[in-house]
């Protein structure tokens, strides 16, 4: 046996005994063989490891702002408009130096970033933990939602995933994920069955053995006052076909959905009108 061979049976047998005694301390469940080395492995059980340690030694939260150090900073009131982008760099290079990210979906200006970072951001409070490699992300939108955005990830989910029969995530039936199944409303506002709803959908997208989408165009969005309603219209060219017949059946024309938000975040769809599939 050489001794590359020889080091990796050592390091499996290593690995073996970290899992065993990870097991014992914490109850992990390591399940399957992975693909990875047993040098990555035990880089990834060191890496649990110091995680729970950390995690059961403390449940100690602290702000943000005390997570990277406390940085002096100005509030957005106090600084001039031409020096907010600059120290909007210099606040996020402090955050990704300490490992604290944030990301937008959408366009943001840098004024209401740094008044965001600031005001809200700054304060939040997390689990005071440091381990080498991990970091914290935070989205703006998870704080502050974006209606237009959610609705148009619920419309592209719908044709980019539901109609090219995707599998849910449980495994049961196609992905309707954006659609409300459960609170579902015909043309004239009468709740529909959620077995309706699922059996129709699901006829639909049995009919042919795959979708081919050559167009769907957004046309309008409105979204009531309050942001609790919303419908979106749009223009949709798709194809059915089969997997062992040239035999093409076209749907194409206007269509639209009518929308709510969702008690898990996002939008929910709980109206369906498009060429082949209406309630």
């Amino acid at each position: 046996m050489n001794k590359e061979k020889n080091k990796d049976l050592n390091q499996k047998i290593d690995n073996e005994l970290k899992k065993k005694e990870l097991q014992k301390k914490y109850g992990a469940d390591f399940r399957g063989e992975g693909n990875i080395s047993p040098e990555l492995e035990n880089q990834w059980l060191n890496y649990i490891d110091e995680f729970e340690k950390q995690f059961n030694s403390t449940t100690e939260q602290i702000s943000v702002w005390e997570y990277i150090g406390q940085p002096a900073y100005q509030k957005i009131n106090e600084l001039n408009p031409n020096e907010i982008s600059k120290e909007l760099e210099r606040v996020l290079a402090v955050m990704r130096e300490n490992n604290i990210y944030l990301d937008t979906f959408c366009e943001v200006d840098d004024n209401e970033l740094y008044r965001f970072i600031t005001e809200e951001l700054f304060v939040y409070e997390i689990d005071n933990m440091n381990i080498p490699g991990m970091s914290t992300n935070f989205i703006y939108e998870e704080f502050h939602p974006n209606a237009k955005f959610d609705i148009e990830m619920a419309f592209d989910n719908f044709f980019t995933s539901t109609m090219q029969k995707h599998t849910s995530i449980d495994g049961k039936g196609y992905d309707l994920t954006y659609v409300d199944t459960k609170n579902h409303k015909n043309a004239i506002n009468e709740p529909v069955d959620e077995k309706t709803v699922i059996e129709k959908i699901n006829n639909f997208l049995n009919t042919f053995d795959y979708f081919e989408i050559i167009s769907n165009e957004i046309l309008e969005i409105t979204i009531n006052q309050d942001k609790t309603d919303a419908q979106i219209d749009f223009r949709i060219h798709i194809n059915g076909r089969f997997h062992k017949s040239k035999e093409t059946i076209t749907y194409k024309g206007n269509g639209f959905f009518k929308l709510k938000p969702s008690e898990y975040g996002g939008w929910d769809i709980y109206h369906i009108n498009m060429p082949g599939l209406k309630f």
